[in-house]
């Protein structure tokens, strides 16, 4: 799977603080079924959680061009994210800041790659960043870096200890029931989720790491106008996933 587009403002706004290092895409993960493996429970003000347990994902390790390296891998993903109280921009476009979270894949069994043995394929811990979506949708998005927030990795098979710039995207779709208004009570919301990985710099990678392309400028001009939407338009209100 090629590398996903980070859509919404949500995700506008972690790019446009990102710094200009050279961050290369090494992992991707989608869904092994067509079923929802994703739950969202919130409040009326968007508040709540977001959750996975032991949803069969494919997961990869990708070469420089964004190809498959190697083999991809059946393993179990486990989330657990938490969401903040919403802000509706525009009177459509939902985010939801993103408090904290961890995202791993882990295989039942030993499996290698690269010349390493292991389980843990990828952990991850991130905060900061919103997620997005557009209220009466069904889909959402989440892009998080670090700087200028927090993205942290682990593995068996690959080394982030010289890594000074991480990055993350993800996508939700086929939430149901769709993105709307609360009005009492939580709201319960399935959905799919893929997403995948970047660093500017991994060892244990036999493919190594090439640069990928990113338009700085284009990103700061996006933020701007969204720091002037959001100054201009911002407003509390009940928004659910549901």
């Amino acid at each position: 799977m090629s590398k996903l587009a980070v859509f919404g403002v949500g995700a506008a706004l972690m790019l446009a603080a990102a710094p200009a290092s050279a961050i290369t895409t090494f992992a991707d993960f989608s869904p092994a079924t067509n079923a929802p493996n994703i739950l969202y429970v919130g409040a009326e003000d968007g508040s709540g959680t977001l959750s996975s347990i032991d949803q069969l994902v494919h997961f990869a390790f990708l070469n420089s061009d964004g190809s498959v390296s190697g083999t991809t891998f059946d393993v179990l993903m486990n989330l657990t994210a938490t969401t903040g109280a919403a802000t509706v921009v525009g009177g459509s476009l939902a985010l939801l800041p993103i408090t904290d979270g961890t995202l791993t894949f882990t295989s039942t069994s030993p499996v290698t790659w690269g010349g390493h043995t292991g389980t843990n394929l990828l952990s991850v811990n991130f905060s900061g960043g919103f997620l997005s979506a557009i209220l009466g949708g069904s889909t959402a998005s989440y892009g998080n870096s670090t700087p200028p927030f927090t993205v942290s990795f682990t593995s068996d098979f690959l080394d982030f200890s010289t890594s000074t710039a991480r990055d993350l995207a993800l996508a939700i779709d086929a939430i149901n029931p769709s993105v709307g208004f609360a009005f009492g009570g939580n709201r319960l919301n399935l959905g799919t989720m893929s997403g995948n990985f970047g660093a500017d710099a991994t060892s244990g990678n036999p493919q190594g790491v090439v640069p990928e392309p990113t338009n700085w400028a284009l990103m700061f001009a996006g933020f701007g106008l969204v720091g002037s939407v959001l100054r201009s338009q911002r407003r509390r209100t009940e928004v659910s996933f549901g």
